[in-house]
C-alpha cells in the first residue's frame, strides 16, 4: 500500500514568502503528521513550499526533504474550452492565463510524471508527504476519483490542509481525506480561499 500525504504550502504573502500564520500552519501540520511513519518529504521548489516543508519536517524525525519540479507551481492540464461548462470557461481561462508560458507548456507533462512517481501502488508500505500548490493537490484528487482532466480547476485546497490518498494493487485509488484542517485552530483555517467563501465552512 502506498499512502500519499498531500498538503498545500502555508499562507504566504504576495512575494511568495510565508506569513507568520503560514509558519504556524506548517508547525501544526508537522505535529499532526508526527508518528505517522512518513519516510520522505517532497516539495515544490517555490520558497513558500520549501519553507513549509522544512518546518513540517522538524516534527518528522530527520526524514529527507527534497525539492521536486514534478510538483511545482504549474497548471497540471490545459483544458479545451469546449470541454468546460460554458459558464465556468471564462474563469478557468483567466486562471490558466495567470501562469507564464513555460509553466503552461511544461505543466501537463510534469503533472503526469508526478502521478507516475507518487501515485502508483508500491511493492512495500510507502508513506510520503508532498507539499505543493492547490492545483497539484486537486490534480491528485481528480486523478484518484477518475474525474475528467479539467476537473482540478473547480476545486481548491486550503493552506496546510491535509489530503490523504491510498494506492494499492487490485483496488481503486481511495481518497481518505481532502482539505482536513482539524489540526488548525479556526483562525488559521481556510486561508487561500476567497474571504467570502471562508464564512461558509
Amino acid at each position: 500500500m502506498r499512502t500519499l500525504y498531500l498538503a498545500r504550502h502555508g499562507a504566504a504573502d504576495g512575494d511568495g514568502d510565508l506569513l507568520a500564520e503560514g509558519r504556524s500552519q506548517a508547525r501544526l501540520l508537522g505535529e499532526r503528521l508526527a508518528g505517522k511513519g512518513i519516510t520522505a518529504v517532497h516539495h515544490s521548489p517555490k520558497p513558500r513550499a520549501a519553507e513549509t516543508a522544512a518546518i513540517v519536517a522538524e516534527s518528522l524525525g530527520g526524514v529527507p526533504v527534497t525539492a521536486s519540479d514534478l510538483v511545482g507551481d504549474v497548471p497540471p492540464s490545459i483544458p479545451d474550452p469546449g470541454d468546460l461548462p460554458p459558464a465556468f470557461a471564462p474563469a478557468a481561462q483567466r486562471f490558466i492565463d495567470g501562469f507564464d508560458e513555460q509553466a503552461r507548456r511544461d505543466g501537463p507533462g510534469l503533472a503526469e510524471r508526478a502521478l507516475a512517481e507518487f501515485a502508483a501502488p508500491a511493492d512495500e508500505d510507502v508513506r510520503e508527504l508532498v507539499i505543493t500548490h492547490s492545483q497539484l493537490v486537486c490534480w491528485f484528487v481528480r486523478a484518484a476519483l477518475g474525474a475528467p482532466a479539467w476537473r482540478w480547476l473547480a476545486i481548491n485546497a486550503a493552506n496546510a490542509a491535509l489530503t490523504v490518498i491510498h494506492y494499492g494493487p487490485g483496488r481503486p485509488d481511495s481518497v481518505a481525506l481532502f482539505n482536513d484542517q482539524s489540526h488548525l485552530p479556526p483562525a488559521l483555517r481556510w486561508t487561500g480561499f476567497p474571504p467570502g467563501r471562508r464564512d461558509l465552512y
